[in-house]
């Protein structure tokens, strides 16, 4: 892949995929930012000591640019294409040594999601200790800012920083497979050029999103922090779902609906399931990685009987090339066109998980007697 086509992946696939969760960060980061803001501006409002009321002071909304509404998402954007570009600097110089762990990424994923949450009740002032989400600079550089500025308010930037930097480590799918990209140059400068090109490229997705946030909370406030948090609290509740599908959690949204599903599936029709072919005394299961998942998505297999699993892809660039079924401990990491084959030997009837490393997409191996 040249740099043109990593940039073309982060403007289509990979600003889309990232959006789920960066795009919550951003959207938080631009929230809390806006709801000071408009807190500060009620208390600059003048009094009218006749009538003792507040006299309602409407800001310009026919501005077509506004620089406080772009400066959270340049701060954010620019955060994260340095901290990307770092990352592919020491992926390419270390090679295949390093590589982030699925375990610190569901750190950091179910992190965010507890984040996005915590920043949806804060919008709608649920309890002051969801206040605890915007983060604050160091006391120096907020005496700084405000020596130098007539905005005190420009001291809520510094999350937007925070949080743009680390995005690199809840990487969507499709950073993923560039972060594998850089890792397998073995060149420093050409890891770091590989990210950076393809953060670039994710940056008119995220910057219509940041910039749309700003610009609806000035004009539709009430309407905006109802809609922002409802959907924080679905992305936060998404991700954290996500987590525990990667750790085969027994409470998770797909086994939860599952007896709803199967009910109006054609499944429940079927007399047989398909067991797989028995060759020198193993199953044998094929499943491909697509870009928007597995196929099949239900596969079969009888208990006691080992299974030889092979997993193939082709010109996949997804987190599905994170195979892992949790329940057997198998853990494989594919290529954009690749065959892996691993074995296991499932003992227990059951319906078992496999996922990629996200937890966004996912599928059933139904093990029978």
């Amino acid at each position: 892949m040249n740099l043109w086509t990593i940039f073309l992946t982060g403007l289509t696939t990979g600003g889309l995929t990232c959006l789920a969760m960066q795009g919550g960060l951003l959207a938080s980061v631009v929230a809390n930012h806006k709801k000071k803001e408009l807190s500060q501006d009620q208390k600059n409002k003048p009094i009218n000591k006749k009538s003792k009321n507040v006299e309602i002071i409407n800001r310009d909304t026919t501005k077509t640019f506004d620089f406080l509404d772009w400066l959270p998402v340049v701060l954010f954007l620019g955060a994260k294409l340095v901290s990307h570009t770092i990352a592919g600097f020491l992926l390419g110089w270390i090679g295949s040594v390093i590589s982030i762990q699925v375990w610190l990424q569901l750190v950091f994923q179910a992190l965010a999601g507890f984040f996005m949450f915590a920043t949806a009740m804060n919008l709608l002032n649920v309890h002051p200790i969801f206040r605890w989400v915007s983060f604050q600079p160091p006391k120096s550089v907020q005496r700084l800012i405000h020596r130098h500025s007539k905005q005190p308010h420009l001291s809520t930037m510094f999350p937007a920083l925070v949080l743009g930097f680390l995005t690199v480590l809840i990487p969507c799918g499709v950073t993923q497979s560039m972060q594998l990209l850089a890792l397998s140059t073995g060149d420093p400068l050409w890891g770091a050029a590989i990210m950076a090109s393809f953060v670039v490229g994710t940056m008119p997705v995220f910057g219509i999103v940041g910039v749309a946030t700003a610009r609806l909370s000035e004009s539709l406030q009430a309407t905006f922090t109802k809609t922002a948090a409802a959907l924080l609290i679905v992305m936060a509740l998404y991700g954290l779902n996500g987590v525990l599908v990667v750790i085969n959690s027994p409470i998770t949204l797909q086994k939860i609906t599952q007896p709803i599903t199967y009910f109006f599936s054609e499944d429940r029709f079927k007399k047989s399931v398909p067991l797989p072919e028995i060759v020198n005394g193993k199953q044998i299961i094929t499943i491909q990685a697509v870009d928007y998942g597995y196929n099949p998505k239900q596969v079969f297999a009888k208990a006691g009987i080992p299974v030889e699993l092979t997993i193939f892809s082709d010109g996949v660039y997804s987190c599905s090339l994170a195979f892992q079924i949790p329940a057997f401990d198998v853990s494989v990491w594919l290529d954009s066109t690749d065959k892996r084959t691993v074995s296991f030997t499932p003992t227990e009837p059951g319906r078992y998980t496999y996922t990629c490393s996200m937890g966004m997409y996912t599928g059933v191996l139904e093990v029978i007697e």
